[in-house]
């Protein structure tokens, strides 16, 4: 058993919509597989969007929330855990604008033990990023705005970037989403699990599926 202090940290980065069912279920999914969560609120005086109000959430985080602001608050928080247990491990994990977010956060290894991305779709906008700690994401084989086989091609020439080409679609580990199959979301868990445990200090483990 590990003790408290021993236990690996996770920053958790929801979607647009805020900490809503589906990442309160990952909070307890993860804490349960031994790690210390964060799931830093991002959206301000907002407490979340229901699912059929894409648009308006959307459009809310880009407005007034924003990439940069949601980076900062990151470090922030990766900064002062740091500062209470410098050798602590943390991941990332992040799912949609969350992987994006997750995404920005790469070049920060001093900071970050690794970091893990579920169909962060902006990332397309930000390919020049190489990341400088381990990096693990998951793209579906279908993307409304865009063609995830090729952002993948140019991010696959990177070092230290793990790439998994998911069979579905945008939202496929997200249970309350139409996309959901949970064939899929398992298979990446496990794959999850493999990367943190083959990137935590060797006399810790996890077991996230």
């Amino acid at each position: 058993m590990q003790t408290s202090h021993q236990k690996p940290t996770l920053i958790l980065l929801h979607e647009i919509y805020g900490i809503n069912d589906h990442m309160k279920s990952i909070i307890r999914h993860f804490e349960r597989a031994g790690f210390v969560v964060y799931c830093p609120h991002l959206l301000g005086q907002v407490k979340h969007f229901d699912a059929d109000s894409e648009d308006e959430a959307y459009r809310y985080f880009m407005d007034e929330v924003g990439f940069e602001q949601s980076v900062k608050a990151v470090l922030h928080l990766a900064r002062d855990l740091k500062m209470k247990d410098v050798d602590t491990d943390i991941f990332v994990l992040g799912f949609s604008v969350g992987a994006t977010i997750a995404w920005l956060c790469s070049s920060y290894e001093q900071l970050f033990t690794g970091i893990i991305g579920f169909y962060g779709s902006r990332i397309r906008d930000y390919v020049a990023i190489t990341p400088t700690c381990n990096t693990l994401l998951f793209f579906p084989t279908i993307e409304t705005s865009f063609n995830p086989q090729q952002i993948v091609a140019v991010l696959e020439k990177k070092d230290g970037l793990r790439l998994t080409m998911v069979e579905g679609m945008h939202g496929f580990a997200n249970p309350y989403s139409e996309a959901f199959d949970a064939d899929s979301k398992d298979r990446c868990f496990q794959e999850v699990e493999d990367f943190v445990n083959a990137n935590l200090k060797k006399d810790r483990s996890v077991g996230i599926t």
